[in-house]
């Protein structure tokens, strides 16, 4: 099986499709997207998707994920 691993550097941090650890009985191969943000100490998010559909992944995408993670990531309302 061949590696698969792509690289994007966002504003917000650094998104990464790769292939998974591992995988249980899925009928598709599974791609993981992970979101390392830039100030989070190695912390991040992944998500685990079919390959189809990340087939086509540009830089807006990994924006977008990135994006949207991101707001996940950060807690509403505290003030730091």
């Amino acid at each position: 099986m061949n590696k698969i691993t792509t690289t994007f550097s966002t504003k917000q941090g650094v998104v990464t499709l790769s292939d998974p650890f591992f995988t249980l009985m899925h009928d598709h191969q599974q791609i993981e997207v992970t979101y390392k943000p830039n100030n989070y100490n190695g912390w991040g998010v992944c998500k685990t998707l079919n390959a189809i559909e990340v087939s086509d992944f540009t830089q807006a995408d990994a924006e977008l994920f990135a994006s949207t993670a991101d707001s996940k990531l950060r807690l509403q309302g505290y003030a730091a």
